[in-house]
């Protein structure tokens, strides 16, 4: 017990740490001030419900709930978002995010509630026709016998097939490559999804098709 609660501790203090560090950078818009976003995800490991509150430029936080398909686990949680860097140029943008979200996951097996934490980064660069997002980040599970740290990584690539004038829908043609190395699944450690997104104004949507022949859909709305 001692030795996962010290575990537990040097978790925390890693993450508070590196999120100091990064939080010295300078940071714009993660959305419009005193704004929300609804996000929905789906992809073969789980589905995400995320909703979450910018009370200032640089900002959100929101209530994350997860459902995990194969274990039938339930995550809840809350999570803070944090824009730390943006770098405008004439004709493209580039942006450096954290994302962490400290919540309960209930264990269908066990019938138990454990801590869940994670600690990501995710930096995207793009253009009107060019798109580039590399993301990697830990997750930390407090199972009752060990403590369970896992890393997962992915990478993304994209092209507009055409350039839409603003306000009007925007479409892109994308790849992803996920790396999941502690999976348990060997077929999970590599996963190749291409994908198409469509966007307009404060609404977007994503869907896809992996290399495991599993259905990624995801969908964004800001207000």
């Amino acid at each position: 017990m001692i030795v996962r609660k010290i575990a537990y501790l040097k978790s925390l203090l890693f993450i508070t740490l590196f999120l100091a560090l990064f939080c010295l950078l300078e940071a714009r818009p993660i959305s419009y001030p005193n704004s929300w976003t609804f996000m929905q995800q789906h992809n073969w490991e789980k589905t995400t419900v995320h909703i979450h509150y910018s009370p200032n430029a640089k900002n959100s936080i929101g209530f994350l709930g997860a459902y995990y398909e194969e274990e039938k686990d339930r995550l809840n949680a809350l999570q803070w978002n944090h824009l730390l860097f943006r770098k405008n140029q004439k004709k493209s943008q580039a942006n450096l995010y954290s994302m962490i979200h400290l919540g309960r996951l209930e264990k269908e097996i066990s019938q138990t509630k454990i801590f869940h934490g994670a600690f990501n980064l995710s930096f995207d660069w793009e253009t009107r026709k060019h798109f580039f997002l590399y993301a990697a980040g830990i997750e930390h599970t407090d199972e009752p016998f060990t403590d369970s740290n896992t890393f997962h990584q992915k990478a993304r690539i994209g092209i507009a097939p055409y350039v839409a004038p603003y306000g009007k829908l925007h479409t892109w043609l994308m790849l992803q490559i996920e790396h999941h190395p502690d999976d348990t699944d060997s077929d999970n450690h590599i996963i190749a999804t291409p994908m198409i997104r469509f966007f307009k104004g404060d609404y977007l949507c994503e869907i896809g098709l992996n290399s495991n022949n599993q259905i990624l859909f995801n969908t964004i709305i800001r207000f």
